[in-house]
């Protein structure tokens, strides 16, 4: 286990997170558009976007979410045998914290 493959896992799952912001911000603006009303020609197309929008960011939180989780095996990889259970000093006294 090395830092680059952490910091691999991380940018990953950054990039998924900002393609679904990205997303999510042009499904809002739609919607607004929608809301606000307009010409009919142009409401048909919106309507066309706002649900391939819908469907772009589905599949980008299932990406997202599968970043997450390959970030949280090597993150519990990286902190290795310190997961069983921290101990912290406070006062001289030896608490142990649950995993």
């Amino acid at each position: 286990m090395n830092d680059r493959e952490l910091i691999n896992a991380a940018l990953q799952w950054h990039a998924a997170h900002v393609r679904r912001l990205a997303v999510g911000r042009e499904k809002r603006r739609i919607d607004a558009q929608l809301k606000a009303g307009g010409d009919d020609g142009w409401n048909l197309q919106r309507i066309i976007q706002q649900n391939e929008t819908g469907r772009q960011i589905t599949e980008l939180k299932r990406r997202e979410l599968a970043a997450l989780r390959a970030l949280a095996k090597v993150c519990a990889k990286q902190r290795g045998h310190l997961q069983a259970a921290d101990v912290i000093d406070v006062d001289g006294a030896v608490v142990l914290l649950s995993a």
